[in-house]
């Protein structure tokens, strides 16, 4: 009988949380922390929130980073004194 953790776990996921994270490549390091991603983000959208990181492909500058919500990501602008403003919807 196969029990709760066997059935939603695969042999993959279980693997990679077996080696130890500094051995993970970064595929593998993407994939073992996707699950807790997803989790993060699926209750942030929930709550109406969103989340901030910077993306080298849209931010020219450090100052910049991307807000993204559950239906729109927007390009901000943080000036010196730490105000966002709105660049544009991504």
């Amino acid at each position: 009988m196969r029990t709760f953790h066997q059935t939603m776990s695969s042999t993959s996921a279980i693997n990679l949380r077996l080696k130890p994270i500094f051995e993970l490549s970064d595929e593998e390091l993407r994939e073992r922390l996707r699950p807790t991603y997803e989790a993060v983000r699926n209750e942030t959208f929930a709550k109406g929130g969103y989340l901030t990181y910077y993306d080298p492909l849209v931010c020219p500058t450090a100052s910049h980073a991307v807000h993204e919500y559950s239906n729109r990501k927007e390009l901000m602008w943080m000036d010196e004194d730490y105000q966002e403003h709105f660049i544009k919807t991504l």
